[in-house]
């Protein structure tokens, strides 16, 4: 797959996730007044859909568009970070799940100071490697 189909496939991805239809998608770029490169002009809706379909090849000049349209930095078209952090994001707020109730001290790191963060990362950190020395003592002690 070419990197450009995987951009594609990425948008395709986001939006889903965000539940944004590729039509609302439209709107937004053309609210934004973005501008196709050769004919700077603003595409149609029907140009646009052949971008989000693979048809026509989107080109850089419009990523940041289509980012700002997105709520998402551009980066997200070419890491997994979006994906990883959606999930992360799912697994913490689904009621289902024992994460659900650390929601809360999400919402409330942006008030943690810079020296209060660097301990927090240190303990959990800590926690982390003690968790999965724990889990190496409990395998060899299984099998």
């Amino acid at each position: 797959m070419s990197d450009y189909m995987k951009v594609v496939q990425r948008i395709n991805e986001i939006l889903k996730d965000k539940k944004i239809s590729k039509r609302e998608l439209a709107k937004r770029l053309i609210n934004l007044d973005m501008k196709a490169h050769k004919t700077d002009e603003t595409p149609t809706e029907s140009s646009i859909y052949a971008y989000l379909n693979g048809n026509i090849e989107i080109k850089a000049d419009m990523l940041p568009f289509i980012a700002d349209a997105l709520g998402i930095p551009e980066q997200d078209f070419f890491t997994d970070d979006y994906k990883q952090s959606q999930k992360i994001l799912k697994r913490l707020y689904d009621k289902e799940n024992i994460y659900y109730k650390y929601h809360n001290i999400i919402e409330l790191l942006e008030y943690l100071s810079p020296k209060s963060l660097e301990i927090l990362e240190k303990i959990l950190i800590k926690n982390k490697e003690n968790t999965e020395e724990f889990n190496r003592i409990i395998d060899k002690i299984a099998y």
